[in-house]
């Protein structure tokens, strides 16, 4: 059976996390300036803070591979308390497995 999209990135995205824990870290918690057309985009997850959006990785796959508005892939780690980002990430996660999301 052949895998689909969603879980085929998940397992790469798990394997460059073996391989290079820090880099795939820092690479995850980068968030760009974007402007806000970008930030309004329908599918792709941006973050507005203090009238400054932002765009990251996980939030461009999400858009490309998923099919749920608050995203299909995720990541489980340790966070910052204040800053919200992650001290270091432990896995990537399938979002899908036991959700249902409701559109109105």
């Amino acid at each position: 059976m052949k895998e689909d999209p969603v879980s085929r990135a998940i397992e790469v995205l798990n394997e460059a996390l073996e391989r290079d824990p820090k880099a795939i870290t820092r690479l995850v918690n980068q968030r760009i300036e974007c402007n806000h057309a970008l930030a309004a985009h329908a599918s792709i997850q941006a973050q507005v803070v203090e009238g400054v959006a932002r765009v990251g990785v996980l939030g461009l796959l999400n858009a490309d591979l998923g099919d749920s508005p608050s995203g299909v892939i995720g990541a489980k780690g340790t966070l910052e308390g204040a800053s919200g980002r992650f001290v270091v990430v432990k896995r990537f996660v399938d979002l899908r497995d036991g959700k249902l999301d409701v559109l109105a």
